[in-house]
């Protein structure tokens, strides 16, 4: 039963009910359809003053809900990794919102209190982890780059009237990979707290870093027009990533010059078509491997390498390792987490 797996592997673990007696981030009440096998549990860990982590885990049979409160002054970073469920977030100061979440999403907001609702959108197993951090904490570390965060995380931070908001985005690889990391270091119970604390400062990182270059797109010296059609050359170029089009065929059906296209992708994303091509199938690599079951040669196969030994060398140039040590080196710390479970089951 993966209630049982999952208290073995931590003592900072309740199902949902008890949670609400323990959690410092979240009230819960009003649980439907919980009193099943293998129910949604919640872990919860301080890793330093100001900042906390928490993920929730199901494997589902039926569907379940559950209302909530927050009554706190965290900012929250929300990663969903697997699974499908709806918030409805009934009472905010911004009026209902309604956060359809799917794996690979995610959301960043603040508010000092709200409700709302949980659904299961989807049997089988759901995976969530979120970061919660003071605005003191969060200022303190981003200090020296507050010109630059997003208007309404800097809103926060400064404490201006109105300042609570919500952000829903969709993760891109790398992130996804770095909150998979962290979602099982807490799960398996086998890494250190300073691991940890330093996973959650990454995703922030990460997350912030999202919010930037978004924000820096409001400055740009591209046209309307052209913004609209780099970002959709950008979404083109990731959903044709293991067959692109080359530069010729983009600026044929786009209506652009190469050269307009590599400096309007150099002002958005900071890198030319190639390199971002290159960045985004490598973080793709690395998530194949962290979430899926598929060896070296599958995984470049997957992403349009031809020539095993060129992905061989652009992730080894990447990562800092070759692609089978790191594949063995995740598979090794799933089977211990597993084990750790298993043995405690017996």
């Amino acid at each position: 039963m993966l209630s049982k797996n999952i208290s073995a592997a931590t003592k900072k673990c309740w199902g949902i009910e008890e949670a609400s007696r323990n959690s410092a981030v979240r009230e819960f009440e009003s649980v439907k359809g919980h009193k099943i096998e293998n129910g949604p549990v919640w872990r919860e860990l301080e890793l330093r003053a100001g900042l906390r982590v928490s993920a929730f885990e199901a494997m589902l049979a039926k569907r379940f809900s559950f209302s909530y409160q927050k009554k706190n002054s965290y900012i929250d970073f929300g990663f969903f990794l697997e699974g499908s469920i709806v918030n409805n977030m009934c009472e905010t100061s911004l009026g209902p919102l309604r956060v359809d979440n799917v794996a690979g999403s995610g959301g960043l907001g603040y508010f000092r209190e709200m409700a709302g609702v949980v659904e299961s959108a989807a049997l089988g197993r759901t995976r969530i982890i979120h970061l919660h951090i003071s605005p003191e904490l969060l200022h303190e570390l981003l200090y020296m780059d507050m010109d630059v965060i997003h208007e309404d995380l800097r809103g926060a931070l400064e404490s201006r009237v109105g300042g609570e908001f919500f952000l829903h985005h969709t993760m891109d690889p790398v992130v996804q990979a770095a909150a998979n990391e962290l979602f099982y270091g807490l799960v398996g119970g086998k890494c250190s707290r300073i691991y940890l604390e330093g996973k959650a400062l990454e995703l922030i990182g990460l997350q912030v870093m999202k919010l930037e270059n978004s924000e820096r797109v409001r400055s740009s010296g591209l046209s309307l027009s052209e913004l609209e059609q780099i970002r959709a050359i950008h979404e083109e170029v990731k959903e044709k990533f293991d067959c692109p089009p080359s530069m010729a065929e983009l600026a044929d059906s786009h209506m652009m010059s190469a050269g307009k296209i590599q400096a309007g992708f150099q002002e958005l994303y900071g890198m030319t078509v190639f390199a971002f091509l290159k960045e985004y199938k490598l973080r793709k690599a690395r998530m194949f491997f962290e979430n899926g079951d598929m060896n070296v040669s599958e995984v470049a196969w997957a992403l349009g390498y031809t020539n095993l030994s060129h992905f061989s060398a652009a992730f080894k140039k990447r990562y800092g390792v070759l692609p089978k040590k790191f594949l063995t080196s995740v598979r090794d710390k799933k089977n211990i987490t597993l084990a750790s479970g298993y043995a405690d089951l017996g």
